[in-house]
């Protein structure tokens, strides 16, 4: 197209057209894009600020003996023996019973 200082004028791309659109009109999706990047922002924020360090400096562990520790099935035990005494029934004790 052609104006009439005679300069060809530029039409827009469709990368920039579809930018202006989606900062002008409150769309659902420009919302959910900026709902989810605040909060990967917040989620980075509270990673680093307690995640990132151990408390001390002696809580340090080699990987190894952290992924033996977690994925280490436990040894059985051995079976207790038992200090309960055999239940008794009803009428072992003694007891009486409403239509007896």
């Amino acid at each position: 197209m052609i104006s009439a200082s005679g300069r060809r004028r530029r039409t827009p791309s469709l990368l920039r057209t579809r930018i202006l659109q989606w900062m002008r009109g409150p769309t659902f999706a420009r919302d959910i894009a900026l709902v989810l990047a605040i909060k990967l922002v917040l989620l980075m924020a509270l990673k680093y600020a307690f995640f990132n360090h151990p408390q001390a400096d002696d809580m340090n562990m080699p990987p190894a003996a952290v992924a033996q520790a977690i994925l280490a099935v436990p040894a059985p035990s051995a079976p207790q023996p038992s200090t309960a005494r055999p239940q008794e029934t009803p009428s072992q004790r003694g007891e009486r019973h409403a239509h007896d």
